[in-house]
């Protein structure tokens, strides 16, 4: 028997001949920007935007305190509005902090395509809809795929426009959307990250 065969994965610990030789020679590959526009592209698919929801409206309005030379602290309410990156931009952006690799990357895909079919199909969203789903997708694959991840204090740094509570809330909308199913097997994946694998 070949040395090949003898081998095992070291994901799976199953002998490397019994994996799609394409998928293991894929979860090899860098990250590239074709795989970061696909995925903008299913997250586009995953709900629809209400364009007469202002982008002002969907960032909420935060507290900000000042002192005034030593008197009692004055709370004025200002609204934080950031101006949103593009998805894709929002994505590069996320990948090159993260140092995020192609196996958390592409099963973003796999829990996309469940929070699809989970979604009515009328659902429509706020413009950093999309970016919270992506961000959310993005964690939990890392959680699920990785012994030791980021913490989400680094990936509200990290994203920039959500804080830490959003960032928490939005990873527990997702998880309740998927009913916590986070599992998948090599088949699914091999359907969701088909247009690399060749």
């Amino acid at each position: 028997m070949p040395l090949y065969h003898c081998q095992t994965h070291p994901a799976s610990l199953l002998p490397i001949f019994l994996h799609n030789p394409y998928l293991v020679d894929l979860m090899r590959r860098p990250v590239r920007m074709e795989m970061i526009s696909y995925i903008a592209h299913q997250v586009a698919r995953t709900i629809m935007i209400n364009e007469q929801l202002h982008a002002s409206s969907a960032l909420p309005t935060l507290p900000i305190k000042s002192n005034f030379s030593g008197e009692q602290a004055v709370t004025s309410l200002t609204p934080v509005v950031p101006k949103l990156p593009t998805l894709a931009s929002f994505i590069i952006r996320l990948v090159d902090r993260s140092n995020i690799r192609v196996p958390t990357l592409l099963t973003t895909l796999v829990y996309l395509h469940r929070v699809r079919l989970a979604l009515p199909a009328v659902t429509k969203g706020r413009p950093c809809t999309r970016h919270r789903i992506f961000l959310a997708t993005l964690i939990v694959a890392t959680k699920y795929l990785n012994d030791s991840s980021l913490r989400n204090k680094k990936w509200a740094e990290y994203a920039e426009h959500f804080d830490l509570p959003e960032v928490n809330l939005i990873e527990g909308q997702l998880l309740y959307i998927l009913d916590y199913n986070l599992r998948f097997d090599e088949r699914e994946a091999c359907v969701h990250f088909a247009p690399f694998m060749a």
